[in-house]
Protein backbone atom coordinates (compact mmCIF):
# COMPACT_ATOMS: atom_id res chain seq x y z
CA UNK A 1 0.00 0.00 0.00
CA UNK A 2 1.24 3.60 -1.23
CA UNK A 3 1.96 5.90 1.74
CA UNK A 4 -0.42 8.72 1.52
CA UNK A 5 2.84 11.39 2.17
CA UNK A 6 4.14 9.54 -1.43
CA UNK A 7 1.02 10.16 -2.80
CA UNK A 8 1.16 14.30 -2.11
CA UNK A 9 4.13 14.01 -3.38
CA UNK A 10 3.77 12.50 -6.23
CA UNK A 11 0.60 15.11 -7.12
CA UNK A 12 3.15 18.20 -6.13
CA UNK A 13 5.20 17.07 -8.87
CA UNK A 14 2.85 16.59 -11.23
CA UNK A 15 1.51 20.30 -10.87
CA UNK A 16 5.04 21.04 -10.93
CA UNK A 17 5.59 19.63 -14.24
CA UNK A 18 1.95 21.46 -15.38
CA UNK A 19 3.07 24.80 -14.33
CA UNK A 20 6.82 24.48 -15.42
CA UNK A 21 5.07 23.30 -19.08
CA UNK A 22 2.47 26.41 -19.37
CA UNK A 23 4.76 28.91 -17.45
CA UNK A 24 4.93 31.76 -19.81
CA UNK A 25 8.46 33.02 -21.28
CA UNK A 26 9.44 36.28 -20.94
CA UNK A 27 11.24 39.21 -23.08
CA UNK A 28 12.91 42.11 -21.51
CA UNK A 29 12.28 45.01 -23.68
CA UNK A 30 13.28 48.65 -23.50
CA UNK A 31 11.04 51.74 -23.09
CA UNK A 32 13.03 53.97 -24.91
CA UNK A 33 13.11 51.33 -27.93
CA UNK A 34 9.60 50.99 -27.55
CA UNK A 35 8.97 55.23 -27.86
CA UNK A 36 11.11 55.47 -30.26
CA UNK A 37 9.05 52.50 -32.42
CA UNK A 38 5.48 53.95 -31.29
CA UNK A 39 3.02 55.21 -33.88
CA UNK A 40 1.12 56.87 -30.67
CA UNK A 41 1.23 56.21 -26.62
CA UNK A 42 -1.53 56.75 -24.42
CA UNK A 43 -0.44 58.30 -20.70
CA UNK A 44 -3.08 57.31 -17.75
CA UNK A 45 -2.47 58.60 -14.49
CA UNK A 46 -4.99 59.45 -11.52
CA UNK A 47 -3.82 60.41 -7.98
CA UNK A 48 -5.11 57.92 -6.04
CA UNK A 49 -7.48 54.84 -5.57
CA UNK A 50 -11.02 55.66 -7.33
CA UNK A 51 -9.31 59.42 -8.22
CA UNK A 52 -10.76 60.06 -12.39
CA UNK A 53 -7.73 59.16 -14.48
CA UNK A 54 -5.83 61.72 -16.71
CA UNK A 55 -5.31 61.01 -20.52
CA UNK A 56 -2.47 62.25 -22.33
CA UNK A 57 -1.96 60.84 -25.96
CA UNK A 58 0.84 62.07 -28.67
CA UNK A 59 0.18 60.55 -32.36
CA UNK A 60 3.44 60.22 -34.25
CA UNK A 61 3.43 61.29 -38.07
CA UNK A 62 6.10 60.66 -41.11
CA UNK A 63 8.77 63.93 -40.76
CA UNK A 64 8.55 63.71 -37.47
CA UNK A 65 5.12 65.63 -36.99
CA UNK A 66 3.33 65.00 -33.70
CA UNK A 67 -0.27 65.50 -32.44
CA UNK A 68 -0.44 66.01 -28.93
CA UNK A 69 -3.86 65.64 -27.43
CA UNK A 70 -5.63 66.21 -23.74
CA UNK A 71 -8.94 66.69 -22.08
CA UNK A 72 -10.20 69.30 -25.37
CA UNK A 73 -6.80 70.29 -25.96
CA UNK A 74 -4.15 69.98 -28.88
CA UNK A 75 -1.30 70.64 -29.98
CA UNK A 76 -0.15 70.14 -33.44
CA UNK A 77 3.71 70.26 -34.18
CA UNK A 78 4.93 70.12 -38.49
CA UNK A 79 8.69 70.92 -38.29
CA UNK A 80 11.11 72.05 -35.60
CA UNK A 81 9.52 76.14 -36.39
CA UNK A 82 6.02 75.69 -36.57
CA UNK A 83 3.47 74.20 -34.28
CA UNK A 84 -0.66 75.19 -33.38
CA UNK A 85 -2.19 75.48 -30.78
CA UNK A 86 -6.00 74.12 -30.25
CA UNK A 87 -6.66 75.48 -26.74
CA UNK A 88 -10.79 75.96 -25.87
CA UNK A 89 -11.46 77.48 -23.12
CA UNK A 90 -8.07 78.73 -21.88
CA UNK A 91 -8.13 82.18 -20.29
CA UNK A 92 -6.59 84.56 -21.89
CA UNK A 93 -7.48 82.88 -24.92
CA UNK A 94 -4.41 81.44 -26.59
CA UNK A 95 -4.55 84.33 -29.53
CA UNK A 96 -4.05 86.62 -27.09
CA UNK A 97 -0.78 85.25 -25.66
CA UNK A 98 2.74 86.81 -26.34
CA UNK A 99 4.42 84.15 -29.12
CA UNK A 100 7.47 83.14 -26.58
CA UNK A 101 4.02 81.72 -24.25
CA UNK A 102 2.82 80.07 -27.14
CA UNK A 103 6.48 78.40 -28.07
CA UNK A 104 6.43 77.15 -24.16
CA UNK A 105 3.06 75.54 -23.99
CA UNK A 106 4.32 73.44 -27.49
CA UNK A 107 6.93 72.52 -25.79
CA UNK A 108 5.39 71.51 -22.56
CA UNK A 109 3.31 69.67 -24.56
CA UNK A 110 6.06 67.78 -26.05
CA UNK A 111 7.60 67.42 -22.62
CA UNK A 112 4.65 66.14 -21.04
CA UNK A 113 4.47 62.74 -23.42
CA UNK A 114 8.44 62.33 -22.81
CA UNK A 115 8.57 62.49 -19.40
CA UNK A 116 5.58 59.88 -18.34
CA UNK A 117 7.39 57.24 -19.62
CA UNK A 118 10.99 58.60 -18.50
CA UNK A 119 9.44 58.26 -14.98
CA UNK A 120 8.76 54.86 -15.38
CA UNK A 121 11.85 54.02 -17.04
CA UNK A 122 13.96 55.32 -14.81
CA UNK A 123 12.17 53.30 -12.30
CA UNK A 124 12.70 49.92 -13.71
CA UNK A 125 16.20 50.62 -15.08
CA UNK A 126 15.05 51.46 -18.83
CA UNK A 127 13.56 47.87 -19.37
CA UNK A 128 10.50 45.82 -18.13
CA UNK A 129 10.10 41.90 -18.59
CA UNK A 130 7.21 41.20 -21.31
CA UNK A 131 5.41 37.83 -21.14
CA UNK A 132 5.26 36.04 -24.58
CA UNK A 133 1.51 34.32 -24.08
CA UNK A 134 0.74 38.20 -23.30
CA UNK A 135 0.41 37.71 -19.67
CA UNK A 136 0.85 40.38 -17.37
CA UNK A 137 4.70 40.22 -15.84
CA UNK A 138 4.31 42.20 -12.43
CA UNK A 139 7.64 43.04 -10.02
CA UNK A 140 8.43 45.32 -7.88
CA UNK A 141 10.50 48.75 -7.91
CA UNK A 142 11.60 51.40 -5.41
CA UNK A 143 12.85 54.98 -6.20
CA UNK A 144 14.69 57.12 -3.36
CA UNK A 145 13.63 60.18 -1.72
CA UNK A 146 15.55 62.43 0.31
CA UNK A 147 14.10 61.03 3.92
CA UNK A 148 13.96 57.41 2.69
CA UNK A 149 12.27 55.18 -0.58
CA UNK A 150 8.52 55.26 -2.45
CA UNK A 151 7.76 51.36 -3.39
CA UNK A 152 6.26 50.37 -6.77
CA UNK A 153 4.28 47.28 -8.64
CA UNK A 154 5.49 47.68 -11.76
CA UNK A 155 2.60 45.69 -14.24
CA UNK A 156 4.03 44.92 -17.93
CA UNK A 157 1.91 43.00 -20.51
CA UNK A 158 1.70 42.72 -24.25
CA UNK A 159 -1.55 43.61 -25.68
CA UNK A 160 -3.28 41.65 -28.43
CA UNK A 161 -3.10 44.30 -30.88
CA UNK A 162 0.51 44.08 -30.17
CA UNK A 163 1.00 47.33 -28.17
CA UNK A 164 3.08 47.45 -25.04
CA UNK A 165 1.69 48.62 -21.61
CA UNK A 166 2.87 49.76 -18.55
CA UNK A 167 1.85 50.53 -15.20
CA UNK A 168 3.39 51.77 -12.25
CA UNK A 169 1.14 51.83 -8.87
CA UNK A 170 2.55 53.60 -5.77
CA UNK A 171 2.76 51.12 -2.79
CA UNK A 172 4.12 52.73 0.03
CA UNK A 173 6.13 55.61 0.91
CA UNK A 174 8.58 54.94 3.36
CA UNK A 175 10.45 57.56 5.65
CA UNK A 176 13.13 56.57 8.01
CA UNK A 177 14.11 59.79 9.26
CA UNK A 178 13.26 60.32 13.07
CA UNK A 179 10.88 62.98 13.94
CA UNK A 180 12.60 66.02 16.08
CA UNK A 181 12.52 66.01 19.94
CA UNK A 182 11.58 68.40 22.40
CA UNK A 183 15.12 69.96 23.03
CA UNK A 184 16.69 69.39 19.72
CA UNK A 185 18.85 72.04 18.61
CA UNK A 186 18.45 71.29 14.87
CA UNK A 187 14.95 69.74 13.10
CA UNK A 188 14.09 68.58 9.80
CA UNK A 189 10.87 68.24 10.35
CA UNK A 190 9.79 71.07 7.98
CA UNK A 191 11.38 69.95 5.25
CA UNK A 192 10.15 66.15 5.51
CA UNK A 193 6.81 67.68 5.31
CA UNK A 194 8.17 69.98 2.63
CA UNK A 195 9.45 67.08 0.76
CA UNK A 196 6.27 64.32 1.42
CA UNK A 197 3.79 67.03 0.00
CA UNK A 198 5.46 66.85 -3.56
CA UNK A 199 5.63 62.86 -3.32
CA UNK A 200 2.65 61.21 -5.07
CA UNK A 201 0.14 59.76 -2.58
CA UNK A 202 -0.20 55.81 -2.19
CA UNK A 203 -2.49 54.47 -4.48
CA UNK A 204 -1.42 56.52 -7.09
CA UNK A 205 -0.67 55.60 -10.65
CA UNK A 206 0.42 56.30 -14.23
CA UNK A 207 -0.02 53.83 -16.76
CA UNK A 208 1.58 53.93 -20.57
CA UNK A 209 0.48 52.67 -23.91
CA UNK A 210 3.03 52.11 -26.73
CA UNK A 211 1.27 51.47 -29.92
CA UNK A 212 2.90 50.29 -33.21
CA UNK A 213 -0.40 50.49 -35.56
CA UNK A 214 -1.40 51.96 -37.39
CA UNK A 215 1.91 53.69 -39.34
CA UNK A 216 0.51 57.39 -40.40
CA UNK A 217 2.06 59.26 -43.20
CA UNK A 218 2.07 62.93 -43.20
CA UNK A 219 -0.67 64.80 -41.52
CA UNK A 220 -3.36 65.79 -44.86
CA UNK A 221 -2.12 68.97 -46.37
CA UNK A 222 -5.80 69.88 -46.53
CA UNK A 223 -6.42 69.43 -42.67
CA UNK A 224 -7.93 73.01 -41.57
CA UNK A 225 -6.52 75.26 -39.34
CA UNK A 226 -9.20 77.21 -38.51
CA UNK A 227 -9.53 78.15 -34.55
CA UNK A 228 -5.72 76.91 -34.56
CA UNK A 229 -2.99 79.74 -33.29
CA UNK A 230 0.48 79.22 -34.46
CA UNK A 231 3.16 80.06 -32.18
CA UNK A 232 5.51 81.98 -34.77
CA UNK A 233 2.03 84.30 -35.34
CA UNK A 234 1.23 83.49 -39.04
CA UNK A 235 -2.45 82.65 -39.99
CA UNK A 236 -2.39 79.61 -42.25
CA UNK A 237 -5.42 78.00 -43.26
CA UNK A 238 -4.20 74.59 -43.36
CA UNK A 239 -1.35 71.88 -43.15
CA UNK A 240 -0.32 72.92 -46.39
CA UNK A 241 0.03 76.32 -46.53
CA UNK A 242 1.51 76.24 -42.52
CA UNK A 243 4.23 73.90 -44.09
CA UNK A 244 5.31 76.67 -47.22
CA UNK A 245 5.00 79.18 -44.68
CA UNK A 246 7.33 77.59 -41.78
CA UNK A 247 9.82 76.10 -44.53
CA UNK A 248 8.52 72.72 -43.53
CA UNK A 249 8.77 71.23 -46.98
Amino acid sequence: MKSPFARTALAASLVASVYAAHAAGTTSVSLSKAADQAASIETRSAKGNGATPDLFTTHYYAGGEMMMAWADQQVLVLCKKSAYLKLPGMKPAASELPLEQRQMIGAQAMMAGYTSYAAIAELVDGSVAVADDGSEVRSQAERPWAYGTERYDVISQRLPNGALRVRALKTATVNTAKRSKPGDIFSTDEDQDARLSELGAVGSWTEVTFHTTPRRGEVDPAYSLKGWVSVTGDSAANVGEARRINGCE
